[in-house]
């Protein structure tokens, strides 16, 4: 997809949606300074990484999250 057609589509889901949380979202982030490629592209990777983890059940529950950061407070 062209950055044309794409910015043809996000064009036309605005005009459809009536979310006003949604659409104060995207003026916010559209109108913040963008970043570097190499932010992006740094982005990008830590994304395909939780891709993968999440594919290969590499997850835990809330709760357990919660029980190792109070382990670790304990440590500290």
């Amino acid at each position: 997809m062209t950055a044309i057609e794409l910015r043809s589509e996000i064009i036309e889901l605005i005009k459809r949606t009536d979310d006003v949380r949604l659409l104060e979202w995207l003026r916010s982030m559209l109108s913040t300074s963008p970043i570097s490629k190499e932010q992006m592209e740094d982005m990008m990777r830590v994304a395909d990484l939780s891709d993968e983890d999440i594919a290969a059940g590499r997850t835990h529950t809330i709760d357990e999250v919660k029980r190792w950061m109070d382990e670790q407070k304990r440590k500290a």
